[in-house]
């Protein structure tokens, strides 16, 4: 809901605008009647009481509710009102801004003034206020490993055929097939954590650049794909005293996509979300109270620079994908029937 949808009425920007305050620092209170030196009673929106040591700071705070740029002579009222009471400063809140000779006698009776507004898709953190996007979860699953062109040295197996027991699970690789390092010594990498890599290697190589899938609807799908991987120096697996070496692999490599569609309305969680600009300085601030909070958080916001030199920012309605460390059971695509895959490009 935007600011002006949720503030109906005078009233009503007057307590936002005391809610913006009560940051548990200082004393809020709204609609407020003190006595002037002159004896004469002032009407203050919004009084902030702030105590330090043996001293007490009064700041008066006006709301103006007016569709039209503030006039410089609230700025003259507002300051008469200031010394009236004896109060430290005085603060103009509106909500469309302050023309210029307002402007210039503010910053000669050293009052402040500030307009709030609802923050920017910038000042939310990119993508901006809703967060808006697919998430393709891709897990693989191998099968018809086989070794290619295999080479026995020293005789390990007496002549008798090689059988391997790769086995792959929900949480990665489960057995372990050691390798010896180029130099011949040990500490090489398992063959399945070589079968792992190429099989990661080889899901980014067949879906290719974001896509998605069924026009975005949430569904779960399965590509096959054939992986042939050819290595620079054949692998070199210690057996029964000797050695065997490995050139190629090849497997079939199921993949897994899993979409959803992730929406979040970031401000959802908050009771108000607002910038306010200081319109003497240019100073820019994030005023925040969360649903579930007693304190409004006031921080700086960041400036367009900074963002600029930030990483690049997600994107609503573009992908996200996340390939799983485990396999599935290759099974599970046993009597699925083979349909052409629709791709929706980004």
């Amino acid at each position: 809901m935007s600011i002006e949808e949720s503030i109906i009425d005078w009233g009503g920007f007057e307590r936002l605008i005391a809610e913006l305050h009560k940051t548990g620092e200082v004393k809020v209170e709204h609609n407020v009647i003190l006595p002037g030196h002159s004896g004469a009673p002032r009407q203050i929106d919004v009084l902030v009481r702030h105590k330090q040591a043996l001293y007490e700071h009064l700041i008066v705070v006006e709301c103006k509710y007016h569709k039209t740029p503030i006039e410089r002579l609230h700025i003259d009222a507002l300051a008469t009102t200031v010394r009236e009471i004896g109060a430290s400063r005085g603060v103009i809140f509106a909500m469309n801004g302050f023309q210029s000779g307002a402007i210039t006698q503010a910053k000669h009776e050293n009052i402040d003034l500030f307009t709030v507004r609802d923050l920017t898709d910038e000042e939310w953190g990119l993508p901006g206020k809703v967060v808006d996007f697919f998430l393709q979860v891709i897990q693989p699953s191998i099968a018809n490993l086989v070794v290619d062109g295999g080479t026995a040295l020293g005789n390990p197996t007496n002549g008798a055929p090689v059988y391997f027991n790769f086995e792959f699970g929900s949480q990665g690789p489960i057995s372990s097939t050691p390798t010896l390092k180029k130099d011949g010594t040990p500490g090489g990498k398992d063959v399945e954590v070589y079968i792992s890599d190429a099989a990661n290697q080889s899901i980014m190589e067949a879906l290719g650049d974001p896509f998605t899938l069924n026009k975005g609807e949430e569904c779960t799908r399965y590509m096959g794909h054939p992986v042939n991987v050819q290595f620079t120096s054949p692998l070199t697996i210690p057996m029964n005293g000797g050695l065997l070496l490995v050139p190629k692999l090849s497997f079939q490599l199921g993949i897994k996509i899993m979409q959803s569609r992730i929406t979040i309305d970031r401000a959802k969680q908050y009771k108000f979300a607002l910038a306010v600009v200081n319109c003497i300085n240019g100073n820019r601030s994030s005023a925040a109270k969360r649903v579930d909070g007693k304190e409004t958080v006031i921080e700086g916001i960041i400036t367009p620079e900074a963002m600029m030199s930030a990483e690049a920012p997600l994107l609503n309605g573009s992908v996200m994908r996340v390939i799983l460390g485990g396999f599935f059971q290759f099974e599970e695509m046993k009597d699925l029937q083979r349909i052409p895959m629709v791709r929706t490009a980004l």
